[in-house]
């Protein structure tokens, strides 16, 4: 399970709370290509303890809940490496957008332009962000634990998210003056929608 290992993956870094590896990890790190909830990073933290990945432990803090802080152990670094080792297959796409815009045909072309555009903002403010706070963040890290390796992995991560972020405005541009430039006109019922 992809979740179980980066979560080891972030350990491997030092010790961190449910928390620190819910904000600082998937929000801010990794947050263009991965995202896990709140809920999610505590389940498999506890499945991880049990099976001995990790090891956790209570630290009191005054006027405070007490934390408990998670820390790797050799046997999670050696499933870490084992499942770095191994080949990732290509995960199945599932874009709510494309599934909207795959429906709209039934739509006036006002209607789809305003939701071209409205993706085509979203897409925008997420290469703004890429650009500058995740690139930051990356130069941030590497400074702070001296490992400017894991930087420049990160960094080709981030790449990624950078070419299919530009990929995908330059896409919608195209789908935004294709409807400007006309579409047919739609048709009552009768349309067959999957191929037989």
């Amino acid at each position: 399970m992809a979740l179980e290992h980066a979560i080891l993956g972030f350990l491997s870094a030092g010790p961190m709370t449910g928390y620190d590896l819910k904000t600082r990890c998937f929000d801010e790190t990794v947050g263009h290509f991965w995202t896990a909830d709140q809920a999610q990073v505590y389940r498999t933290l506890e499945k991880l303890d049990q099976r001995r990945l990790t090891r956790s432990k209570i630290v009191p803090q005054r006027g405070r809940p007490d934390r408990k802080l998670y820390t790797i152990t050799a046997k999670g670094r050696e499933a870490l490496a084992d499942w770095l080792r191994q080949p990732a297959d290509i995960a199945p796409s599932r874009d709510p957008f494309l599934l909207h815009l795959f429906f709209a045909s039934a739509l006036p072309d006002t209607a789809v332009l305003e939701l071209l555009g409205h993706a085509r903002e979203g897409h925008q403010r997420r290469l703004e962000h890429l650009r500058a706070d995740v690139a930051r963040d990356i130069d941030d890290w590497t400074a702070a634990t001296g490992r400017r390796r894991d930087g420049e992995i990160r960094r080709l991560t981030l790449g990624a998210g950078l070419a299919v972020t530009r990929g995908t405005i330059d896409w919608l541009d195209d789908c935004i003056e294709a409807v400007r430039g006309g579409l047919p006109p739609a048709q009552d019922g009768g349309d067959q929608i999957c191929s037989s």
